[in-house]
């Protein structure tokens, strides 16, 4: 608008001089000093360029302001609010993508700065939101995975109590003694699924399962164990054997720990033996220190590297054919979980013969 401003002064300034000296020349002076421009009936006689500067002395200067005016408008857009919204374009293209992977760098003190900084804020937000939702489902897929598989051992037992039965009702061998202790095993095999399910559904993450331990006899808790250990080996083909190294003393004494915990991990570390062992697995059960340890070990091709070298992590598999994806690679990595929660450890390790898993359990 100055430029217009100037420009218009300079035009006016110029053709006044220019129309002031040619109206000199055809002015008429009488004697007396009285100077008169020709009337009107002359004028026409003018020439075109005299009538085109007179035009011009008042047109030009309203191009000037218009020019100057679409001048101003297109430098301001191209100084001002090119770059913040093309950046607000492009945000919110990403954003439309699911594209959280950016930011908004526009520095300016203005009104389209802040808003820039506001919209950055929002990204932020968007993102740490779908962080926390990402993490919310990926725990939820650890639990899915965990409740399904550690619903299979216990299924398995009653299974296994459910072949028993009709083998010795085939064979006429059925006692009421037999009846009577396969009813109380799959009694208490559903008891545990029901508490299982309980425990899993008041949870929101893995970690949150609670160590609830209870008074019981060592030695009831190892039969019991012992049990279990058989009841899933059976009609695999893998020979089983149990060890029991613990004083006869120890075994009638009470200790406090969780039962479920303890047969969870049990049946997880047996089932993961089974899976890999060629034709045999040892289980060991042992008494050090106030702890209850529980060892399996089988003839197999060992710990792969990979489970080595990560430990027991989730959905970390060690068959790379996975049985056409059967198994979810969750088994060592709840039974580490439930280790801890009982005040122990999960240790992985491969020795000359195969693997070998050491679980153990501190008692309160």
């Amino acid at each position: 608008m100055l430029i217009a401003l100037v420009l218009s002064v300079i035009l006016i300034t110029v053709t006044n001089r220019v129309l002031q000296q040619y109206r000199a020349s055809i002015e008429i002076r009488v004697g007396d000093g009285t100077v008169y421009f020709p009337p009107a009936t002359m004028r026409t006689a003018l020439p075109l360029w005299f009538n085109i500067l007179n035009v011009l002395q008042m047109a030009l200067p309203v191009v000037f302001a218009i020019t100057a005016l679409i001048s101003a408008d297109i430098v301001f857009y191209r100084v001002k609010l090119k770059k913040p919204i093309t950046e607000l374009q492009a945000a919110a293209g990403q954003i439309i993508n699911n594209n959280l992977d950016f930011s908004v760098q526009y520095c300016s003190k203005d009104e389209f700065g802040r808003l820039c900084e506001s919209f950055e804020k929002m990204r932020l937000e968007l993102m740490k939101n779908n962080r926390e939702l990402w993490r919310q489902m990926d725990e939820r897929k650890r639990l899915n995975a965990a409740f399904s598989h550690d619903l299979r051992n216990p299924i398995t037992v009653m299974k296994g109590t459910v072949k028993l039965l009709k083998k010795s009702l085939a064979s006429d061998s059925l006692s009421p003694q037999g009846i009577r202790d396969s009813l109380l095993l799959i009694e208490e095999y559903v008891n545990r699924i029901e508490k299982y399910i309980e425990a899993m559904s008041s949870v929101q993450r893995l970690e949150e399962i609670q160590c609830s331990p209870a008074e019981v006899k060592l030695g009831e808790a190892v039969r019991e164990l012992a049990d279990s250990v058989r009841m899933l080996a059976m009609d695999t083909g893998i020979q089983t054997e149990v060890k029991v190294d613990i004083p006869p003393g120890k075994l009638q004494s009470n200790i406090r720990i969780d039962r479920e915990i303890t047969f969870n991990v049990a049946g997880n570390l047996v089932v993961n033996a089974l899976r890999f062992a060629v034709s045999r697995i040892q289980v060991g059960f042992a008494f050090e220190d106030n702890t209850l340890v529980l060892s399996v070990m089988d003839d197999g091709p060992g710990f792969s590297q990979k489970i080595l070298r990560n430990g027991a992590a989730p959905f970390l598999r060690g068959d790379e054919n996975n049985e056409q994806g059967l198994h979810f690679g969750m088994g060592l990595y709840v039974s580490r979980l439930l280790c801890e929660k009982h005040g122990g450890s999960l240790k992985l390790q491969n020795t000359l013969h195969g693997a070998l898993a050491t679980a153990r359990f501190k008692f309160y």
